[in-house]
């Protein structure tokens, strides 16, 4: 795999004719031939992990029943600690109707959508989309593990379970079972929290998930000046900055949390969660949001590429994207581009051609009838995207290709060979 100059993990100095260092190298850089760059081995020890996680899938099934030993073995000492496990509410709406002090207010009603057919499943649960209503729970005295998606324990122990999400169901949430947690860092004020899973480290999952709760917050009280603090979970990306700011959140009154966070919270503002779901509010209040510019001239065929990614990219991408250009497409790498400029891009395109990808989630800045194409395997394919775009009003179709036979690791996952001959049918219809 070859990587740009500034992305090589041990880069070689400059040498002049006579094989010394080029004049511009510093003292300390003459006496080395080479340079270490740490951003480079990041990234490389990124995309190893990316490539060999499914490795350990294996140790799965072992996870559940150490957590349960664990969580028997406080319960059992917890009286000795004085530390007595929090019991499991499932539902913050019935548990608020019994506690008069919460305050609930509704954003938005349920909403239904029917699905077109779908690509490769005929099942009738398939045939439409269940919103829930959205709300925002204001709770006074709160304790507040940033984990994950959170951890939301009221004043009389109660672990709120549709505020706290865990992969593995709210009765195996790490809570039950860590022998420690972080010590609590008080909070007073009002504390707006929008801690939502995988968003700390994913696009799709930033801006489908979390921004909506932003907007949620925001849609309660009109503005931020209401919030003293803004907790979020992020990576420190120019997109999350770009997209709060767009947001207008203050940003002195942002702060990034993770699982090493802990806060005794006076008053404690959390916005319902709904992930994965592409509830219609979340479209149209994402498309309002980027109020990306449309332009009046001709719109823009786009292909966007993984080349750069760790996983799903297109072992023949060279040979197709010959075959696109002849049809007018622009071959783009999305992570080289500011949000702005992905807002921008999608709201003027006609086409969008692209493997799965968190990239795709910027069609939800598409104008009604943009031709939406996927490519992806039949083992890798996931409903988000069909979804999206059936809420957004985007005609979207599926490029089925293969996986690779080199590809390690499940085939979900795999890289891809598109056929020519598939391409090229698509290429027609366009």
């Amino acid at each position: 795999m070859r990587f740009p100059a500034h992305a090589r993990p041990f880069r070689k100095e400059r040498k002049q004719d006579n094989g010394l260092p080029a004049k511009s190298t510093s003292p300390s850089q003459r006496n080395n031939v080479i340079v270490f760059n740490p951003r480079a081995i990041t990234m490389q020890v990124r995309n190893f992990v990316r490539r060999h996680k499914w490795r350990l899938r294996p140790l799965r099934r072992l996870v559940l029943p150490a957590r349960s030993m664990k969580r028997a073995a406080l319960e059992s000492i917890g009286a000795f600690w004085g530390r007595i496990p929090p019991r499991l509410e499932l539902s913050t709406l019935d548990y608020a109707s019994e506690h008069t002090e919460i305050s609930v207010l509704e954003i938005r009603c349920a909403e239904v959508v029917r699905l077109p057919p779908h690509p490769f499943r005929t099942h009738t649960s398939f045939g439409e989309l269940k919103a829930a209503p959205a709300f925002v729970f204001e709770i006074p005295n709160v304790n507040f593990w940033a984990h994950y998606g959170g951890a939301v324990v009221t004043a009389d122990n109660a672990l709120l379970a549709d505020l706290s999400p865990e992969v593995w169901g709210p009765a195996n949430h790490p809570i039950f079972s860590r022998w420690r947690l972080p010590e609590s860092e008080l909070l007073n004020g009002r504390i707006a929290i929008a801690v939502t899973p995988e968003a700390g480290a994913n696009y799709y999952h930033w801006l489908l998930d979390l921004l909506p709760r932003v907007l949620l917050l925001k849609h309660a009280t009109q503005n931020f000046s209401n919030y003293d603090t803004l907790l979020l979970n992020g990576s420190g990306a120019n997109y999350e900055r770009e997209t709060l700011t767009a947001l207008e959140v203050p940003p002195e009154k942002i702060r990034f949390v993770d699982s090493h966070d802990r806060f005794q919270i006076a008053s404690a503002v959390f916005p319902s969660l709904d992930n994965n779901v592409v509830a219609p509010w979340k479209v149209h209040g994402l498309h309002q949001l980027a109020s990306p510019v449309q332009s009046n001239q001709h719109r823009r065929r786009l292909y966007l590429s993984r080349a750069r990614a760790a996983v799903r990219r297109i072992a023949n991408e060279k040979e197709i994207s010959e075959a696109l250009r002849q049809h007018d497409f622009e071959i783009l790498e999305a992570e080289t581009q500011s949000f702005r400029e992905q807002a921008d891009l999608f709201a003027n395109a006609s086409a969008i051609v692209a493997p799965h990808g968190a990239a795709l989630a910027n069609i939800v800045f598409c104008q009604p009838g943009t031709r939406v194409v996927e490519i992806t395997t039949r083992a890798g394919y996931r409903d988000w995207y069909w979804q999206l775009a059936t809420v957004a009003g985007l005609s979207y179709e599926v490029l089925e290709a293969q996986p690779t036979r080199s590809s390690s690791g499940p085939s979900e996952n795999a890289d891809m060979i598109v056929s020519r001959q598939g391409l090229a049918r698509l290429l027609e219809s366009v």
